[in-house]
């Protein structure tokens, strides 16, 4: 049987990758399937085969993977896949390259042949990227054979090798779909970190949740470029995560907002499922436009970190939302850690001091004559006010407790005037109260983000302050 002959397009002639695109295959084909599939049992990706001349499909473990089930193919989406490396792999995906069409390659069968077909997508960790970008076949070939690969194997790899660099579109996309440990930032370098991702935003990366379109990343460049830098202690992102998981539904007010443009980063990750450990937001009107970042580099080795860190930085988007006016809210929305951050703050529940930022970034900054770098910590307030002695028992009547509790905003029966002798009501905000050395109750967090009830009558007794 001759060889199947597959005519390929210039790659020079092919379209760039859309700028907005997470990456270049769209979710479903032309004819409503899921484009990409991967096995239900494991998470994994699957390869597509077809079988010729009879054309049946089937869709197998790449060969790589050592499983001990069949496959199960679902649309990638239904699953957690666990996407790697298409070259090497490793699971720290960085970028997504794509083909002018599919990557086809004949395996001979007894009888006939089967052709598997690679898809158009192409993820590729650090390593791998910059081997991509040269064309470079032999470091490729060489990176992900190993020593006991059979002849055959070898050939087939690269026969695909081939096929992808020699039809490459232009242009690359951000993946979202690489494993990363997550890595908070420290609030010495937050300045030259906003500014690592400002240029990241700015540049020609196609860039995911459609904020690669010029509209949307040029303005947001600018609003990071002047945005005011917080980052929050341990104490105080606790606080938040446990509030923004008992966050009410309410309504989005630009009133929330500490300042018009900001960017926040967390002294530890603030979501289990996107692993954000900063965030963003920038007006534009009465809109206000929100975008989470992870980290990325944890665990490389110091040549692709420095690439990591010169070709992108230090963070990637990991979401994007719009807020209007009254917008619904609650703690199921991917800016939850966010507004009840904002919240918190403005509650008055916040000392914010300045941060110390590096002297060589400080530095930086006065040889290209732009104003000092400014970094607001944001602690608790009053977290290390001083209180009674710990007692080491159980909490009990008359008895100090062993641990902290927030008190939720209420209404004082305060004296005043001559001799303390008249009282009014004045408002008590939420605060903590219990021992300055102990840890603070979780369960109490959700009354620091309580309503203040309706002033009371002149004759009410004033509520107390228990746990």
């Amino acid at each position: 049987m001759p060889p199947h002959r597959h005519i390929t397009p210039s790659a020079s002639t092919a379209p760039r990758i859309p700028p907005g695109h997470i990456g270049p295959d769209h979710r479903f084909a032309a004819d409503g399937h899921a484009s990409r599939f991967a096995c239900g049992t494991c998470g994994s990706p699957l390869d597509r085969y077809a079988e010729l001349p009879s054309g049946t499909v089937s869709y197998e473990h790449p060969i790589w993977k050592n499983t001990d089930h069949r496959p199960v193919p679902v649309a990638a989406d239904a699953v957690e896949a666990t996407y790697v490396c298409d070259f090497c792999t490793d699971p720290k995906i960085l970028f997504v390259y794509a083909t002018a069409q599919p990557v086809l390659v004949q395996v001979d069968t007894p009888g006939s042949f089967v052709v598997r077909d690679y898809g158009t997508r192409w993820s590729a960790c650090v390593e791998c990227a910059a081997l991509v970008e040269a064309r470079n076949l032999a470091g490729l070939l060489k990176r992900v054979r190993s020593p006991v690969m059979a002849f055959e194997v070898v050939a087939h790899l690269s026969a695909m090798l081939r096929q992808v660099l020699s039809t490459l579109r232009p242009g690359r996309a951000l993946s979202v779909d690489g494993r990363w440990e997550p890595h908070p930032v420290p609030a010495t370098t937050l300045p030259r970190i906003r500014d690592r991702l400002a240029a990241l935003i700015a540049g020609d990366v196609a860039l995911p949740f459609a904020l690669g379109h010029q509209a949307v990343r040029t303005p947001l460049a600018a609003s990071l470029a002047i945005a005011r830098l917080y980052w929050v202690d341990d104490e105080f992102t606790i606080l938040t995560r446990n509030a923004a998981q008992v966050l009410p539904r309410l309504g989005f007010s630009p009133g929330d907002l500490p300042a018009a443009h900001g960017f926040v980063a967390w002294a530890q990750p603030v979501d289990a499922r996107r692993r954000c450990v900063a965030a963003s937001w920038s007006s534009h009107g009465d809109a206000v436009q929100l975008v989470g970042y992870r980290s990325v580099g944890d665990g490389l080795a110091p040549a692709p970190l420095q690439q990591l860190r010169a070709q992108v930085g230090w963070l990637i988007p990991a979401f994007a939302v719009t807020l209007r006016p009254g917008q619904p809210v609650t703690a199921t929305h991917p800016a939850a850690t966010l507004i009840t951050t904002w919240r918190l703050i403005r509650q008055r529940l916040a000392d914010t001091t300045p941060a110390k930022v590096d002297t060589s970034i400080r530095r930086a900054y006065q040889r290209a004559r732009r104003p000092e770098p400014e970094v607001a910590l944001v602690r608790i307030r009053g977290a290390r006010a001083t209180s009674a002695p710990a007692q080491h028992i159980n909490a009990g009547a008359g008895s100090e407790r062993d641990y902290r509790w927030w008190v939720t905003p209420h209404w004082r029966h305060q004296p005043y005037g001559p001799g303390r002798s008249l009282r009014d009501w004045i408002v008590v905000r939420p605060h903590l109260r219990g021992p300055h050395d102990k840890p603070i109750s979780a369960t109490t967090t959700v009354r620091v983000l309580g309503t203040l009830p309706p002033r009371p009558e002149p004759t009410a007794q004033a509520p107390t302050e228990g746990p």
